[in-house]
């Protein structure tokens, strides 16, 4: 009797150790630890998030997204748009751990819903903004995911390729500095430059160009204000790009045709999703710091 009592407890305790030793304790963006073991059902907020814990092989994890989660190409329930999350459909999804990035859980009434899903007794993880900190700030969010996930070596092989890529990038710059600036289009009356803040900028600055806006936010498109600025390259969006009619009907837009870009119809397209920094910012920049190498060497 005393020697099965014995086994029974030793068993107990090595099956505890083992459940600890599974255990990691990572700490949010807004101070809030969170203690999690092998999470099954994790909504995963923000496309950067969807596409790193894709890059750390546990994708099968994720049950529910926002609009923005869509790279790679999944059939990943949504939740609705990633301004305007909504507690009872996240809820539903039954999670075990919600991941999101700072800059969305502030946005709107969404600082309200984190708390809604901590008071249901749902853990949810904070990572730092995913608009800002560069291919650092990427680092770091790969690092803390890989300790939800007891994976650091998938994070250390991602971050080798991120060296590859940079070394690449170091010698595909353009010889001249391109003056730039980042369109945001929704159609061919609704256009915006995007100032100095969130991803586009910190593209235009890897790729070897310089973004002109002189502010941080989002000001309307005007013909005055393009005149003056008279860059030398634009980017847009893909989506943007293609709804105000592609070339044609980019240099319709107000101002544009008066431009340098314009006038050389150096009007160039990124990913959708550059607005965010995510584990592809890299190979974006890359992709374009070769356009950009052979349109000005002098």
């Amino acid at each position: 009797m005393k020697t099965n009592l014995t086994i029974k407890a030793l068993t107990a305790t090595l099956l505890t150790a083992t459940s600890l030793a599974g255990a990691a304790t990572v700490k949010g963006a807004d101070g809030v630890s969170v203690t999690v073991t092998n999470p099954k059902r994790v909504v995963a907020l923000n496309g950067t998030t969807v596409e790193l814990i894709y890059k750390l092989g546990k994708q099968g994890t994720i049950v529910g997204t926002d609009v923005t989660g869509t790279y790679p190409a999944n059939k990943i329930p949504s939740v609705g748009h990633w301004a305007q999350l909504p507690a009872e459909g996240i809820i539903s999804l039954k999670p075990d751990l919600v991941i999101g990035t700072a800059d969305n859980f502030t946005v709107g009434n969404n600082a309200t819903v984190v708390t809604q899903l901590r008071s249901a007794g749902i853990k949810v993880l904070v990572l730092p903004a995913s608009d800002t900190g560069g291919l650092d700030g990427v680092k770091t969010r790969l690092n803390m995911l890989a300790d939800v996930y007891n994976v650091p070596s998938a994070a250390q092989a991602l971050t080798k390729s991120f060296t590859t890529q940079l070394a690449a990038l170091k010698i595909n710059q353009p010889t001249r500095t391109p003056r730039v600036l980042f369109l945001y289009a929704h159609g061919p009356g609704d256009a915006s430059i995007y100032g100095t803040d969130g991803g586009a900028n910190t593209l235009i600055e890897m790729a070897g160009g310089r973004n002109i806006a002189p502010f941080r936010d989002t000001k309307p498109l005007t013909a005055e204000a393009m005149v003056a600025l008279a860059p030398d390259a634009i980017i847009m969006l893909n989506r943007g790009y293609d709804a105000v009619g592609k070339l044609d009907g980019a240099l319709k837009l107000p101002g544009v045709a008066q431009t340098p870009a314009g006038r050389n119809k150096r009007i160039y397209t990124v990913d959708d999703s550059i607005r965010w920094i995510g584990p592809r910012l890299p190979e974006f920049a890359l992709n374009l710091a070769r356009q950009w190498k052979a349109d000005f060497r002098n």
